[in-house]
């Protein structure tokens, strides 16, 4: 699974999850609002704060007056409103359009009030309460957020999973605050139904800066990761083809320089082989006495004729077949 080595961009990780010794909660889908049957994508502030880091800088660089921004499987918007908050605003116009499958991620961005609560919380940090934990990488994000949003009364609705928030609430230390974005920013901000397959149907006649579609391929492909794989998973998608048809329209949509941002977990870069994989293209993994594909059918496909260029590695998340200092790429550049 090696893959050629790339530019190195060095560029902060600010923390928010190495200091955290709980198991992964993010604020969002299993913690709040349970949902699953309308396909609810797990996310929270800053999630992979350096690979968005990243592609804010690299955004500034390469559109200093401004772009258009897609994010799709955004889920209610925290994924955005990061992205959004780390970008340098004050010398170009940058708007992100959002967009999911799940009405109620949809419906819930559209309303616009984002909770963050401890403990179990990945995004805890940005609790006034926790400054004293702050390092300077934390002051900087929470400046950052802080630019971007503002508190704001609970709603009258419910955001968060009520059961689980009872047991939390049990908690001597439990905190809890809502957001809303400042009235100024809230239109840089928009939420709609929608999928990364119909990508050439939004913004008609127009390119963008960047896509995002991170830690949610795995989902179009049906994919597993070969610690979950079993006789449920459907053998007969093309998971090559479907990969590729995105990519064809990823790239046809992106400007020159364009950014394709993608998350770090495995089951996004490693695929269990399908029925359309030959022999020779297949690698057995014995521990899980299943097949992959030898080499990522995503890799192969963004850098088919040199269209893509990775910029960014970071270490896998959650390995099963890689190992845990391997790296996979979360950006890839439009040639």
């Amino acid at each position: 699974m090696k893959i050629s080595a790339a530019n190195n961009f060095k560029y902060s990780n600010y923390g928010f999850y190495s200091s955290v010794k709980t198991k992964q909660s993010p604020s969002f889908s299993s913690l709040k609002l349970k949902n699953d049957e309308n396909n609810y994508s797990d996310t929270c502030f800053y999630r992979d704060a350096d690979t968005l880091d990243c592609a804010a800088t690299l955004l500034e660089k390469t559109f200093p007056k401004g772009t258009d921004i897609l994010d799709f499987a955004s889920s209610n918007g925290e994924e955005a409103i990061s992205l959004y908050s780390l970008i340098d605003k004050s010398n170009g116009k940058y708007k992100i359009y959002c967009f999911d499958t799940s009405d109620r991620a949809v419906e819930l961005g559209k309303k616009g009030i984002y909770t963050v609560f401890y403990p179990m919380s990945y995004d805890y940090l940005l609790l006034p309460e926790f400054s004293m934990l702050d390092d300077s990488n934390t002051r900087e994000i929470k400046s950052k957020f802080y630019s971007v949003m503002e508190e704001t009364k609970k709603p009258s609705y419910e955001i968060n999973d009520i059961n689980y928030l009872c047991q939390l609430e049990r908690s001597p230390y439990f905190k809890i605050k809502y957001y809303k974005l400042k009235d100024e920013h809230k239109d840089k901000i928009e939420i709609n139904k929608g999928n990364i397959n119909n990508i050439d149907k939004v913004l008609p006649n127009k390119k963008v800066g960047a896509v995002l579609f991170r830690n949610a391929m795995y989902i179009e492909t049906g994919n597993f990761s070969a610690n979950e794989f079993s006789f449920n998973e459907d053998l007969n998608i093309n998971k090559k083809e479907i990969i590729e048809k995105i990519v064809d329209k990823v790239y046809e949509k992106l400007l020159p320089g364009g950014l394709f941002i993608l998350g770090d977990i495995e089951k996004d870069h490693v695929y269990i082989a399908d029925n359309h994989v030959n022999d020779k293209d297949k690698l057995f993994v014995s521990d899980y006495c299943t097949f992959i594909y030898k080499n990522s059918p995503l890799w192969e496909a963004l850098s088919k004729d040199g269209r893509f260029e990775p910029v960014l590695y970071k270490n896998v998340d959650a390995p099963v077949i890689l190992g845990k200092e391997q790296k996979v790429p979360t950006i890839w550049r439009k040639k």
